[in-house]
């Protein structure tokens, strides 16, 4: 619930936790919410990264990469979080139903009037990476990675590292399996 999750997220931030993650999707939007509720008063102290992309509900500009949705993406997401910026707005999955200029002029229009600071995405090979490149500079692709799927060493890892990308991995423990 709303305190509770607010007690841990201060918690965080006084053991020196800086970055939290999180997406529009995630509890349906209140995780953002929760999220925004908590750093009240304390905003300077944390990084936010949330994404977007993923469908919230039905109907047309509803899911993926138009401009329409991206920029609805990021007012929602601040007005959840409760903020006039957010630190890493990132793409949750391609939308292979466009060319990826599109959310990505969009992006860049966000980072023009000061709503995010950087961009990223998750999920992406590095041909989709290369492609998103050509629009707006991405620093990070979020990726499943852990012991025991270490594909991204072939082909991400070698493509992020020569670009000054960063990686953020998600399933670290192997979705449970190392728990």
């Amino acid at each position: 619930d709303r305190p509770e999750s607010a007690k841990i997220i201060h918690s965080a931030i006084d053991y020196g936790i800086n970055f939290i993650d999180t997406s529009n999707v995630y509890g349906k939007g209140l995780s953002e919410e929760y999220i925004g509720h908590a750093l009240k008063g304390r905003r300077d102290e944390m990084l936010i990264g949330t994404k977007f992309g993923s469908m919230r509900r039905q109907g047309p500009n509803n899911f993926g990469g138009t401009r329409a949705f991206v920029i609805r993406s990021v007012e929602e997401s601040l007005a959840r979080l409760q903020t006039d910026y957010i630190d890493l707005f990132l793409i949750h999955w391609p939308d292979h139903d466009r060319a990826f200029s599109e959310p990505m002029e969009a992006l860049e229009q966000a980072k023009k009037a000061g709503k995010i600071r950087h961009t990223g995405v998750s999920n992406f090979s590095v041909e989709m990476m290369a492609e998103s490149r050509e629009t707006s500079p991405i620093i990070t692709n979020q990726i499943g990675y852990h012991i025991f799927d270490r594909r991204p060493e072939a082909d991400v890892m070698p493509f992020v590292k020569k670009n000054r990308m960063g990686i953020m991995a998600y399933g670290s423990l192997a979705h449970g399996l190392l728990t």
